[in-house]
C-alpha cells in the first residue's frame, strides 16, 4: 500500500513538472554586449586570418665607390699661378692638393725668418727672439732677414723650425746647394678625367698619371702631421 502511494506521488510530480515546462514563458534573449569604440574584440587564434610570413629585410650592400683617376700637374714656380690652378681643378669637382718636390741633391738646409719691412722691424724681431731664450741667430743686412742656423739634414732643420714656431716665430726652411723647389698639384677626379686637357686648362707643363692609392696615403700622412 505504501509502495503504491509512493509510485502515484512520483507520477503526479513528473506530470506537474512536464506541465510547467510546457506552459512556461520563453526566456528573453540577452542583449548584445556593446564593446567600447577602439577596443579590439576578443578573437580565438583559430578565427584569426593567417599572417603573412615576415621575411627579414635583405641586407643593404654598400654601393661601391665610383671609379676615380689621379694625375700630377706641374711644375709651378709662381705661387699665384699655382693658387689659380688649384682653384680651377677644384671647380671641376676634382680634389687637389699641393706637393713640393726638390730637383737636385741639397748640400744642407737653412732655417730663417721672412724678411721684415724695415731694418728697425728686423732688429725688434731679433730682440724678441733673444728674449724668448733662443740664441744662434744672425741678422742679415741684405733683405732684412734673420738666419736661424744651417743643418746637414732636413729632419734637423725641421726640429729647429718646430722650436721656433712653438715660440711664436714663423720660421721657414729651405735647401742649400744647386737644387730647385717645384710645386705640383696632385688631383683626383672621375674616371673620365682628361689629364692632357686639364693640364692645358690650368697652365701645367706636364700631366703625369698618379696612383690614387698613393695619393690617399700621402693625404693621410699629411693629416697626421
Amino acid at each position: 500500500m505504501l509502495l503504491r502511494a509512493l509510485l502515484v506521488f512520483l507520477v503526479v510530480i513528473n506530470l506537474g513538472v512536464a506541465a510547467w515546462w510546457a506552459l512556461r514563458a520563453p526566456v528573453p534573449p540577452l542583449p548584445p554586449v556593446q564593446v567600447p569604440a577602439g577596443v579590439p574584440k576578443l578573437q580565438l587564434l583559430s578565427e584569426a586570418p593567417p599572417r603573412a610570413l615576415q621575411r627579414p629585410a635583405a641586407a643593404i650592400a654598400p654601393k661601391p665607390a665610383p671609379p676615380t683617376q689621379c694625375f700630377s700637374f706641374g711644375p709651378y714656380a709662381n705661387p699665384a699661378l699655382l693658387r689659380r690652378a688649384v682653384e680651377r681643378v677644384r671647380a671641376t669637382g676634382a680634389s687637389a692638393q699641393i706637393r713640393e718636390q726638390l730637383n737636385g741633391k741639397p748640400s744642407g738646409w737653412r732655417v730663417f725668418l721672412p724678411a721684415q719691412a724695415t731694418p728697425e722691424a728686423t732688429r725688434a724681431l731679433a730682440d724678441r727672439i733673444g728674449a724668448a731664450g733662443i740664441d744662434d741667430y744672425l741678422l742679415l743686412p741684405e733683405g732684412n732677414g734673420i738666419a736661424l742656423g744651417r743643418f746637414g739634414t732636413e729632419a734637423a732643420a725641421q726640429r729647429r723650425q718646430s722650436t721656433l714656431t712653438d715660440a711664436g716665430f714663423p720660421a721657414q726652411i729651405a735647401p742649400l746647394g744647386d737644387v730647385v723647389r717645384e710645386s705640383w698639384i696632385d688631383a683626383r677626379g672621375s674616371a673620365g678625367l682628361d689629364g692632357a686637357r686639364m693640364a692645358q686648362d690650368i697652365g701645367a707643363a706636364r700631366a703625369q698619371p698618379l696612383d690614387c692609392a698613393r695619393l690617399s696615403s700621402a693625404a693621410a700622412a699629411q693629416a697626421v702631421r
